[in-house]
């Protein structure tokens, strides 16, 4: 539906597309269809970059390109490596806390809902929510008619093991902010951004699960629920990122 709409711009300008969360996702899986339709040189004549902003991996790849060359390792995003497009073609910037960056992934907070229960599939492990709450949460599964058919289908096809595309950047925080995180039980408030770090999409997410740890399945707790969400929606992804773009500038001039 958004050929036409493509073929009617002038082929002067170039298109930027642009997400939030699924939003971002969805751009990227644009520029990835219209390079298999149209070919690469399209997307790299046609498109001048892809921006997301806290997007969920939506792609995953049997064989990754990235080798060590010379001792060193190949940064290049396999996926896009794949179509025969740049890896600096998408910019994904993301909060470190925030759980939608890793959902599909093999660090996916919310994973042991589909994968980690008993032989009868509504029965909740250690590893899910804490003791008081796995009886209401056998419930649910209990009386929702389709919730085999729908964790089947989660299980063979979602992977859990897809991957971000394209060069990554970190909206990092204060370092006192590594502290309160831990010393605080329900720490909501947004940080500013104190540093913006690139990191590459193999390294993306091992590094988050490393450093910005959130517990496995712990997030369905309502004081890390809301501290974990409140990095993904607004204004996460606004004020603090202007504010440190507007320093930068200030301090270029």
């Amino acid at each position: 539906e958004l050929e036409k709409y493509i073929d009617l711009t002038s082929p002067s300008h170039k298109f930027v597309f642009t997400g939030h969360s699924i939003g971002g996702s969805l751009a990227i899986l644009l520029t990835i269809l219209l390079a298999n339709d149209r070919g690469a040189s399209f997307v790299r004549d046609n498109v001048f970059r892809v921006f997301t902003y806290g997007s969920p991996p939506i792609f995953e790849i049997e064989s990754t390109s990235n080798t060590k060359r010379d001792g060193y390792l190949d940064d290049s995003c396999s996926i896009l490596d794949a179509f025969d497009l740049p890896t600096d073609l998408v910019y994904g910037y993301c909060q470190p806390w925030d759980p939608i960056v890793r959902f599909y992934s093999k660090y996916d907070p919310l994973y042991p809902l589909i994968d980690d229960l008993g032989e009868d599939g509504i029965t909740l492990f250690d590893s899910g929510p804490s003791r008081t709450l796995r009886p209401i949460m056998k419930t649910i599964l209990e009386s929702w008619e389709g919730w085999p058919g729908y964790r089947d289908n989660a299980r063979a096809k979602l992977g859990q093991d897809y991957r971000g595309v394209g060069e990554h950047f970190l909206l990092l925080p204060e370092p006192i902010r590594y502290l309160t995180d831990r010393l605080v039980a329900v720490n909501t408030a947004v940080p500013t951004t104190d540093a913006v770090v690139q990191i590459s999409s193999e390294e993306l997410l091992p590094a988050l699960n490393e450093v910005f740890t959130l517990d496995t399945f712990r997030i369905s707790y309502v004081s890390v629920a809301i501290r974990s969400f409140v990095h993904h929606f607004f204004p996460a992804y606004g004020s603090p990122f202007v504010d440190y773009a507007d320093k930068i500038l200030e301090e270029e001039e």
